[in-house]
């Protein structure tokens, strides 16, 4: 298998859109527990859920860059 060379800044990014996914899925799991939520946490139970969304499509779309990279190599040889 080939290995991939990645920049810096690729696992700059990467990392990034994976703490902050992570974060925001963990604050969509935590406020989703509570029993009984205000206005305010339902607003904001929203928003992590929709940045949860967000980023598993990012990270999915990241990893889906790299890839093309694999299947470009494969066609050379």
């Amino acid at each position: 298998m080939n290995n991939i060379k990645l920049s810096p800044a690729f696992l700059l990014v990467f990392g990034t859109v994976l703490s902050i996914t992570m974060l925001s899925g963990g604050t969509s799991m935590w406020l989703a527990s509570k029993p009984n939520l205000s206005e305010y946490q339902v607003r904001n139970l929203e928003d992590s859920r929709a940045t949860w969304q967000m980023g598993i499509g990012c990270i999915f779309g990241l990893l889906g860059s790299k890839a093309t990279h694999l299947l470009e190599s494969e066609k050379d040889k």
